[in-house]
C-alpha cells in the first residue's frame, strides 16, 4: 500500500487531473462543485509543478490558484489538457454542466496556460439548449488539418417540455485563425453525429482487422449512462471516408445491455496478453439490488463479450441530489518503474494495478492482481483512504517528481479534503 505524504482542505473538490506541459513539468487541476448554490459558478483550480512540493503536502492550499483567475462555470467535470496545436496556445478545456437545477448550463471553456489572466473562451456557446458536457478528444474530424473537439453530451427536458434524457456524440470543428480576446465567446460549428448513444465519456483507439484485407478503425468506447449500457461504435479511419463526419459510416457493438448504471467504460490490456479489454464501473439501480461493480469484458473468438466482476459489492450512501453511484473512476498503473520493469513467469512485465474511486460510499482503494496468470484475473482489494463522508471524488495516478515512484491524488468530496499518497519507501 502506499503511504500518506498529507492532506489539505479543499471544498466540494471533485475532478482531479494532472497533464505535462511543454516545459516538462506536470500541471494539477482540482475541479469543485457545490449543488447548494445554484446559479453560483464553481471554481476550478491548479497548481504548477507539485511535485516539487511532496514535502510540504499539507501547505498547498496556499499554492493554488483560480484558473481563469475567477469562476466561470456551473458545475465543471473533467479538465481536459488541450494541445497547442489546437488554437496555438498550451491549454486546458474545462467541461461542465450537470443535472443539478442552476447547474446544468454547461460550456466547453479554453484556457490559456501561458497566461491564466486571459479566457476562459467558451468555444460551446450560441447553443439554444442547456447541455451537460465531460469530456472532450482533439481529432481532426474533416480532414483539414486542424484539431477538432470531439464530445458527448446530454440534456434533462424541463417539465413543461417532457420527454426523456436526450444524448448527443457531437463534434465542434475548429475554425482556425486567431482566438479571440480574454472575456469573449468563440462560437464553433457544431456537427451531431449520433443522437441517443455516448452521454458522458468514451475513450478512443485505432484497431486493425485483416480478413483478409487490413484495415483500420477509429474505436470508441462508452459507458452510456442513461441507456445504461456498454457500447462500441467504430468507423474506417481512411483518407477521403468521410470517418466519424459522416454518421452514416457509423457502426456499433452492444459489449453489455445491462450492467447497470455506468460511470466510465475505458480500455486496458489488463492481463498483458496483447488484447485490449474493457473494464467499467456501474451501479445497479433496480430496487433491492443497488450494488455497484467494477466489471471487465473480454473478447471471444466470435466477437461477443464475457463479463467478469474485478470487484463486486459496493454499496452508495444516499445522495440529495439524484441517483447514487459506486464505484466511480478506476485507473491501471503501476507502482514504480522498477516494479513495471520485473519480469514474471509469464511475461517481462507484472500486471498492472488498479486505482478506484468509490464515488458515493466516500472510499478510495487499490487493487492487486493475486497472479500474474493471464486466465487469472482475480483481484485484492485494500482501502487507501476512508473519507468518513458521503461521497468520494476522482483520483491522479502519477509520478509527480520524476523519481521513479506513482503518487495518487484523491478528492474526498464531502469531506472537503484531499489526501496525497506515495508508493515511494
Amino acid at each position: 500500500m502506499p503511504k500518506e505524504l498529507g492532506r489539505f482542505p479543499l471544498a466540494h473538490a471533485g475532478f482531479i487531473e494532472v497533464y505535462d506541459n511543454d516545459a516538462g513539468l506536470k500541471d494539477m487541476f482540482i475541479t469543485t462543485f457545490n449543488p447548494a448554490l445554484p446559479y453560483f459558478h464553481d471554481p476550478v483550480f491548479m497548481m504548477s509543478n507539485p511535485g516539487s512540493k511532496l514535502d510540504s503536502v499539507n501547505d498547498w492550499a496556499d499554492s493554488l490558484v483560480t484558473l481563469g483567475v475567477s469562476a466561470t462555470a456551473y458545475w465543471p467535470n473533467f479538465p481536459v489538457r488541450m494541445p497547442k496545436e489546437v488554437v496555438g496556445f498550451e491549454g486546458v478545456v474545462q467541461t461542465s454542466g450537470f443535472l443539478v437545477p442552476g447547474k446544468n448550463t454547461g460550456k466547453l471553456e479554453l484556457y490559456n496556460l501561458n497566461d491564466n489572466s486571459r479566457g476562459p473562451i467558451d468555444i460551446a456557446a450560441g447553443q439554444d439548449k442547456d447541455w451537460s458536457y465531460h469530456w472532450v478528444i482533439w481529432k481532426d474530424i474533416d480532414d483539414d488539418g486542424l484539431l477538432d473537439a470531439f464530445t458527448a453530451r446530454f440534456r434533462v427536458p424541463g417539465f413543461l417540455e417532457g420527454g426523456d434524457p436526450i444524448s448527443q456524440l457531437v463534434w465542434f470543428k475548429n475554425p482556425g485563425g486567431d482566438a479571440p480576446s480574454s472575456g469573449h465567446t468563440w462560437a464553433w460549428q457544431h456537427f451531431i453525429v449520433l443522437t441517443g448513444g455516448p452521454d458522458v465519456y468514451f475513450e478512443e483507439t485505432l484497431y486493425e482487422v485483416c480478413n483478409p484485407d487490413c484495415k483500420e478503425y477509429s474505436v470508441i468506447v462508452t459507458g452510456e449512462l442513461w441507456n445504461e449500457r456498454i457500447m462500441l461504435y467504430y468507423v474506417e479511419n481512411a483518407p477521403g471516408s468521410g470517418g466519424w463526419g459522416n454518421p452514416h459510416n457509423i457502426q456499433s457493438v452492444v459489449v453489455d445491455a445491462a450492467p447497470g448504471q455506468p460511470f466510465e467504460a475505458k480500455f486496458g490490456d489488463i492481463n498483458n496478453d496483447g488484447k485490449l479489454e474493457i473494464f467499467a464501473s456501474a451501479y445497479d439501480t433496480r430496487k433491492g439490488n443497488e450494488t455497484g461493480n467494477l466489471w471487465l469484458y473480454q473478447e471471444q473468438e466470435g466477437g461477443e463479450w464475457t463479463r467478469t466482476a474485478l470487484a463486486s459489492g459496493f454499496v452508495a450512501h444516499a445522495y440529495l441530489f439524484g441517483g447514487s453511484m459506486a464505484p466511480g473512476k478506476s485507473m491501471l498503473f503501476w507502482p514504480s518503474e522498477e516494479y513495471k520493469a520485473t519480469p514474471t513467469e509469464f511475461g517481462p512485465m507484472p500486471k498492472p494495478w488498479i486505482a478506484l474511486s468509490g464515488d458515493d460510499d466516500g472510499v478510495h482503494y487499490i487493487m492487486f492482481p493475486t497472479s500474474e496468470d493471464p486466465d487469472n484475473m482475480d483481484y485484492d482489494i485494500q482501502v487507501m483512504v476512508d473519507t468518513e463522508a458521503t461521497t468520494a471524488g476522482t483520483m491522479a495516478v502519477v509520478d509527480l517528481d520524476g523519481d521513479g515512484f506513482t503518487e495518487i491524488i484523491s478528492a474526498g468530496y464531502t469531506a472537503g479534503t484531499v489526501y496525497v499518497y506515495s508508493f515511494k519507501p
